[in-house]
């Protein structure tokens, strides 16, 4: 929800930091190794 209250009162505002735990909570979750979480970021910068 803060992700989306922020950028609905700033579009353009950076949510990268709040955009990472979540990530990371993911990685957690799905106990994720390091290689499998490079693939997928290197995946996700190719976007």
């Amino acid at each position: 929800m803060k992700i989306l209250s922020t950028k609905k009162a700033n579009p353009n505002a950076d949510t990268s930091k709040l955009e990472k735990q979540i990530d990371e909570l993911v990685y957690k979750l799905y106990d994720l190794t390091d290689e499998e979480i490079a693939i997928i970021e290197n995946t996700n910068n190719k976007t």
